[in-house]
């Protein structure tokens, strides 16, 4: 199996470390479940959540998201139905967020941990499996 690249291994939700075992226990739209984190790693093991309540951070990358998908939303609004009552921007915002919460969830946990739980690739961890 050949190394997976980075960018791949964010859109998937895959392990830092391994870019092989799975962030999450269950699908995005898994309403119930959608938030839950696995613990460890399933393929090479390494802890996630690397100190109590590490993932509070990801609300500050979440915020940014949110504020860049509403900016670009009222943009693309404004350019292609102006004039437009505000009623159609808030429509628009609120349904927004109905829609992609949980994906907007998730990768903010997945950038979070990337850039900041300290985790560097191993491609060595791969190379293991394939011996």
């Amino acid at each position: 199996m050949s190394k997976k690249p980075k960018g791949l291994a964010v859109l998937q939700g895959k392990c830092p470390q391994c870019h092989q075992g799975d962030l999450f226990t269950h699908g995005a739209y898994n309403l119930r479940n959608f938030t839950k984190v696995n613990e460890h790693c399933s393929h090479c093991g390494v802890r996630f959540e690397r100190e109590p309540r590490f993932f509070d951070g990801a609300m500050y990358i979440s915020y940014a998201l949110s504020v860049g998908l509403f900016l670009v939303s009222a943009f693309i609004i404004y350019m292609l139905f102006h004039p437009v009552s505000e009623n159609v921007y808030l429509i628009a915002i609120i349904s927004e967020v109905f829609l992609l919460y949980p994906l907007m969830f998730r990768y903010s946990r997945i950038f979070y941990l990337y850039i900041f739980g300290g985790l560097k690739f191993q491609p060595e961890l791969e190379e293991k499996e394939n011996n």
